[in-house]
């Protein structure tokens, strides 16, 4: 299996100064939950990316951006531009990646754990509900914002990832950051800038 492939899959999805939180109420949950609705109507996302990681051992993150591309029900483009570049799409039920000129193709409907990742990601980009079977599912408050909190139950993702956290916007719902957690405690902080909802997106951007 590609390591790094599978890494960079659990980026697939976006903390300015995480600070405290709190669990949501029975009545706020319900509220957010209902809120997302809202988003199931997303056609396509286009939007650019800053990538912070967080390594223990250097004083200051390691950053890199780039941008990213989906179009319902089943494409995807996640292209990393500066300071490398490294292109997945999905498509067809496949992975195609490009790095840096060296490309590969992946068959998603032969590999489980690639199949649940992925709809991990379509369902977080439009508002659906999370599988309490794949993940343990803590709604948070962190001031007037909205926060998801995502462990994995599964033995293969515990490898890779601690937890996902995902902040929603306060004012469209929409999911500004991702914080992705290591085993080692290490973290990326994702930060989704510039989001254009139902625009035309040119089938040429999903292809390598």
């Amino acid at each position: 299996m590609n390591d790094k492939l599978l890494y960079l899959l659990f980026f697939l999805m976006p903390y300015c100064g995480w600070a405290q939180t709190r669990e949501m109420t029975a009545n706020e949950q319900a509220r957010f939950q209902a809120s997302l609705q809202q988003l199931v109507e997303i056609k396509t996302v286009s939007a650019d990316f800053v990538q912070y990681k967080h390594l223990s051992f250097m004083k200051k993150p390691v950053e890199s951006s780039g941008k990213l591309y989906v179009k319902h029900p089943d494409k995807l483009s996640w292209a990393y531009t500066t300071p490398f570049q490294y292109k997945m799409v999905f498509k067809d039920n496949k992975i195609y990646i490009d790095d840096q000129g060296k490309k590969q193709t992946i068959n998603i409907g032969n590999n489980k754990q690639f199949e649940k990742i992925s709809t991990l990601v379509s369902s977080s980009l439009r508002g659906g509900k999370y599988d309490e079977k794949e993940f343990a599912v803590s709604y948070l408050k962190q001031g007037n914002a909205n926060m998801v909190r995502l462990t994995p139950k599964l033995a293969g993702a515990k490898k890779y990832i601690k937890e996902i956290v995902l902040l929603f916007s306060p004012m469209d719902k929409h999911i500004e950051e991702v914080k992705l957690v290591e085993p080692s405690n290490d973290y990326t902080r994702f930060v989704i800038k510039n989001r254009k909802v139902n625009t035309t997106i040119d089938e040429s951007i999903f292809n390598l």
